[in-house]
């Protein structure tokens, strides 16, 4: 028969071995490893072009809106995007935050010069996109007159007069009707002639076969400019 001592050793050694196995079990278990943390890498303009036209001085419809996206185009959120706006516009805030979908938005007014307005989305210090609109004059405000002012022209002849039509802020109108009034002898070309990219309209004043003073007013919107001619 095997002694006591036998037993005991026969026993220890199963312990260990047994052990061992839980051991190398647990060693062989990989550690969990959190994901990744989504990286900007491009900011995306998301405004629709229809919204980028709008009067100059006023805000875009619906405002502008850029997507935060990563390397694969997955968005990403809690990004701070900083707004910033040339040629005289403004935003509502300076800066506002991707949200899950990865998009932020501003209010953005256009600046008062007609044409091509500009407006840049960033997030950090190195991406960056820009969204361009358009501003379109306002209504009339003033016309100005060009020429045809104070002329003495000989019996019969023919002559040009002509005005500008701006809004509140000095952008030209294109494509406005402009209406004309003789108030006193001569034949105007037309009662009413339309602006043309420049602003300008014009009507031709043909002055009477004796001596005479013609008196021509031009009216768009509630301006007016009156000219004043004599023939001889």
């Amino acid at each position: 028969m095997l002694g006591t001592g036998f037993h005991l050793t026969f026993r220890a050694r199963l312990a260990a071995v047994a052990a061992a196995a839980i051991l190398a079990g647990c060693s062989s278990k990989s550690t969990p490893v959190a994901p990744a943390t989504p990286v900007a890498a491009q900011i995306v303009n998301k405004t629709g072009a229809a919204q980028l036209v709008a009067t100059v001085g006023t805000a875009i419809p619906g405002g502008a809106s850029v997507q935060v996206q990563d390397a694969s185009g997955a968005p990403v959120s809690g990004v701070t995007v900083t707004w910033t706006a040339y040629n005289g516009g403004s935003v509502s805030t300076a800066t506002s935050t991707t949200d899950q979908q990865g998009m932020a938005e501003v209010d953005w007014t256009l600046g008062t010069v007609a044409g091509a307005d500009s407006l840049q989305a960033s997030a950090g210090t190195s991406i960056t996109t820009y969204i361009v609109g358009t501003g379109q004059a306002g209504p009339v405000t003033q016309l100005v007159e060009v020429a045809g002012d104070q002329q003495v022209l000989a019996e019969g002849a023919t002559t040009q007069l002509s005005v500008k039509a701006e809004d509140q802020y000095g952008n030209v109108v294109p494509d406005y009707p402009v209406l004309w009034t003789d108030e006193s002898g001569g034949v105007l070309s037309g009662t009413q002639t339309v602006t043309d990219d420049s602003g300008i309209a014009q009507v031709s004043l043909t002055a009477d076969m004796a001596p005479e003073q013609y008196v021509v007013q031009a009216q768009a919107a509630s301006a007016t400019v009156t000219f004043t001619d004599t023939s001889n």
